[in-house]
């Protein structure tokens, strides 16, 4: 059973860590997509501005949180059950 619940540890580190990866790009994407619409004349643009920086911050806040969980996991999977084994 313990070898069961380190594989889910591992598992959930894994996919933190791709949906970290995701909303970094996300991140990155509407930043640019803000940045064009920003620089753009259009009078309609500056509230679709407003909601791209609004979204890239939510994406950005989201990678933050996946890294911690990805932190925490791997903090689990360490004292939990790699160093029982080495004493």
């Amino acid at each position: 059973m313990s070898w069961l619940f380190e594989r889910m540890i591992e598992l959930a580190a894994w996919v933190a860590f791709i949906l970290g990866a995701i909303f970094l790009v996300e991140s990155a994407v509407l930043l640019v997509q803000w940045f064009t619409s920003f620089r753009s004349v259009d009078p309609d643009s500056a509230a679709q501005s407003t909601h791209l920086l609004a979204k890239s911050a939510q994406a950005a806040a989201s990678f933050v949180a996946s890294a911690l969980a990805m932190g925490v996991l791997a903090c689990i999977d360490r004292y939990v059950f790699d160093l029982p084994e080495q004493s």
